[in-house]
């Protein structure tokens, strides 16, 4: 029985051993690490307590019983380390690992010192017969210090079991199988131990399950519980996903289907499970099938639902078809987001109506597309909407948007499409055919009426562009659109204007004058010709400087045909710059002539209330060319005046105070009033010639004039008057007191050169 008994032992010690060293190579994870020391430490004992059950001599056999007890504390020791770690339920510190080697030190000492005193305090060997005639030294005896060992032993076996039933209390049930199997290969040992305790047999056998236990260990802990617990995983999973999941095996019956998918088909059975399968593969078999994914929608309670479906076949290591399975996916909400998130890319976020971007990409593609024929770009603006929304509120000013692009719903039909630009400005384009322009003027008439508001009504312009190129830019389009927009007047009537060719000529006028504006102002293409003004008794005083475009090619360009693109661009701040320049320098020529006794008049235009400092400018000027300031005459318009007329007669006053001599211009055009003359401090009133000739009643306009003037004069201003073209005229002028005449009775506007060479160099 020993012989068998050791030589099991030590062959099952060497398999463990070799095992282990296999694992080591195969195997660096910290979990199979504090194993393998289990695996070597296991055989270890082993294969010493078989070497003792084989020694003849008393001596030896003490040596090895003591030394297989020592190494029994340093397997606990490996099984103890290895469960913290395989639970976690705590981190060993320094000072606890130091205390179990120094017990376990305290322990070998003993067993050693057990030796060479006869086993008087521990054990004691003696022969025994093991049945069959096999002699050899057991374990007899067992000292009072024998309990210190067993008492290691016990403790060392709590401390190993308490981490595993922390974990079994703890953890969810999928996982407590991995550690009761762990507690379960440990009970065994122990069960065995007290077996062989109980029946004090002379073989300790339970040394043979310290073997079956490393080797169960590593099984259970590194192979069976990880597969185990993956399946139950992706079993788990699969239960708890949000996906339809149907299982089929190759026969096609249906061998697992999840909650989800049950309620996908509103079934409780496998029917219409198997149902689908069957229509899907259409009669084919499975080894003809390919992983397929495929879109579905259906209705469900009248709601449209998307689904994205999926088809894999199942193969197992050797690539053979062992079933297939289904996944469908409810997408429907990821639609929906992104329907939204398309929505809110194309279209405008209060009126939803195409945005600026998406419709000019819809009108393009459109165009492109669309049949011969005519078609139209109609764009609408509202006046002053910002001044809707401020007074009455910006709810009313969103209602009033939102009825536009209810109409533009209801106009446009199949073949149109229609958007908001930007703020008030709406835009459609629609076949020429289609358009009703009574229908427009009403729809408009219709939106502008306020309830809240009894006298205000908010004008709704509309421009509409004949579409002759399809292949123009829309914006392009649109922009023709709202230029016809701006010929309309502020009357109701005019609602609707139409782009044509002179607006287009306008347009490409006006693109040429801005581009060639800023290389004309460089090369000295603008200049100023001077109009004389002639005193009563037939002096010349001076001129009024008006500036002429010399163009290089063109020659001269006519003042009308680019003082009003530049004034509404505001580039006329640039050009006045340059010409208040030119004047002053031309006065401090005529200085330097001795010729201190004329005078240059300047247009300020109402634009540099605005951009410039007028004060500053005019009294740099006249320091940097030293000239006298009363002889450049500074020409306001009563319209600049009027736009702020407390700030602007501080500045009159001002440029007064310093020496200029400020006229205000176009007298009796605009909205003059008493009122404004009772507190007008300039210097001059011009007065021009078309007062007279605008009115067909010619006695009451000169009856109003000779008071004008009487009353300038009372008022101490000088009056000069403009447009002068008969003798008839300069002898009324002269009647009524006027001082100064200006006009082509006497002379037309004419370079400077010619100027002095008539009047100054004479």
């Amino acid at each position: 029985m020993r012989n068998v008994y050791t030589t099991l032992l030590l062959l099952f010690a060497a398999l463990i051993l070799f095992c282990s060293y296999i694992i080591g190579r195969r195997d660096k994870a910290p979990l199979t690490k504090s194993i393998r020391y289990i695996m070597i430490a296991a055989p270890c004992t082993m294969v010493v307590y078989a070497v003792a059950l084989l020694m003849k001599e008393k001596f030896a056999a003490e040596l090895m019983y003591a030394l297989y007890y020592t190494i029994s504390d340093v397997l606990l020791i490996c099984m103890l380390f290895y469960s913290l770690k395989y639970t976690r339920v705590y981190e060993p510190k320094p000072l606890y690992k130091a205390g179990l080697y120094l017990i376990t030190a305290v322990d070998g000492l003993m067993m050693l010192f057990n030796v060479f005193t006869d086993g008087i305090f521990i054990f004691r060997c003696e022969q025994m017969e093991d049945g069959s005639g096999t002699v050899f030294y057991g374990i007899a005896e067992r000292g009072g210090l024998y309990n210190f060992h067993r008492l290691i032993i016990y403790l060392f076996v709590v401390l190993i079991l308490l981490p595993l039933a922390v974990k079994i209390a703890r953890s969810p049930s999928m996982y407590r199988k991995k550690y009761w199997l762990t507690l379960l290969s440990l009970l065994v040992i122990i069960a065995a131990n007290v077996l062989y305790l109980a029946m004090d047999l002379e073989i300790d056998f339970s040394v043979l399950t310290y073997g079956i236990m490393a080797v169960a260990i590593y099984y259970f802990n590194v192979i069976y519980v990880p597969q185990g617990l993956v399946e139950g995983l992706l079993s788990s999973s699969i239960r708890n996903m949000d996906d339809s999941v149907m299982c089929f095996d190759i026969e096609g019956n249906c061998i697992y289907a999840n909650s989800v998918a049950y309620a996908f088909f509103r079934t409780e059975d496998v029917g219409p499970l198997t149902e689908y399968y069957k229509r899907w593969m259409d009669g084919r078999e499975l080894s003809e099938t390919v992983d397929s994914e495929w879109k579905e929608t259906y209705e469900v309670n009248s709601v449209k639902r998307y689904y994205a479906a999926q088809f894999k076949r199942l193969c197992d290591v050797t690539g053979s078809c062992v079933g297939c399975f289904f996944k469908i996916h409810d997408e429907t909400e990821d639609v929906k987001k992104l329907e939204a998130e398309r929505f809110r890319a194309t279209h405008d976020r209060l009126t939803r109506i195409y945005n600026r971007e998406h419709f000019y990409d819809m009108a393009s593609e459109m165009l492109r597309k669309a049949e011969p024929g005519t078609y139209c770009m109609v764009c609408s603006d509202i006046k002053d909407f910002k001044l809707v929304n401020d007074v009455f509120g910006i709810n009313t000013g969103d209602e009033i948007l939102l009825n536009i692009a209810n109409t533009l719903k209801q106009f446009a039909k199949s073949g149109s499409v229609y958007g908001r630009l930007s703020g008030d400005r709406f835009a459609l384009c629609m076949p020429k055919e289609r358009f009703n322009k009574e229908f427009i003027s009403n729809e408009m008439h219709r939106i502008g009426y306020i309830s809240d508001a009894t006298s205000y009504r908010v004008q709704i312009h509309v421009g509409v562009y004949d579409i002759v190129d399809k292949n123009i830019e829309v914006s392009v389009m649109c922009d023709r659109a709202f230029m016809a927009i701006k010929t309309i007047k502020t009357s109701f009537a005019d609602m609707i204007a139409y782009y044509d060719d002179e607006l287009r000529e306008s347009g490409i006028s006006e693109q040429k004058v801005t581009g060639e504006f800023g290389t004309a102002l460089r090369e000295g293409q603008f200049c100023f010709y001077l109009q004389p003004q002639v005193s009563v008794t037939g002096k010349v005083l001076g001129g009024e400087a008006l500036v002429r475009w010399i163009h290089p090619e063109r020659g001269l360009v006519p003042p009308d045909k680019f003082i009003g693109i530049l004034e509404r661009t505001g580039l006329i701040c640039r050009l006045d710059l340059n010409i208040w320049e030119l004047a002053c320098k031309k006065l401090r020529e005529w200085k330097d002539m001795g010729q201190t006794g004329y005078h240059i008049s300047v247009n300020i235009s109402p634009k540099d209330f605005y951009f410039t400092d007028i004060y500053k400018v005019f009294t740099g000027l006249v320091e940097k060319y030293e000239i006298n300031p009363r002889n450049l005459r500074l020409e306001i318009t009563e319209t600049a005046i009027m736009s702020d007329f407390k700030k602007q007669l501080v500045l009159i006053r001002r440029l007064q105070e310093y020496g200029f001599c400020v006229e205000m211009d176009d007298f009796g055009s605009g909205y003059s009033s008493l009122n404004m003359l009772k507190d007008m401090t300039v210097d001059t009133l011009k007065v021009d010639m078309e007062f007279l000739r605008k009115t067909d009643n010619i006695e009451r306009s000169r009856t109003i004039l000779k008071m004008i003037i009487a009353l300038s004069k009372q008022l101490g201003m000088e009056v000069i008057t403009e447009g002068v073209e008969t003798k008839e005229h300069v002898d009324f002028l002269t009647d009524i007191g006027c001082d100064i005449f200006q006009g082509y009775y006497f002379a037309k506007p004419m370079p400077v050169t010619e100027f002095e060479e008539r009047y100054i160099c004479r």
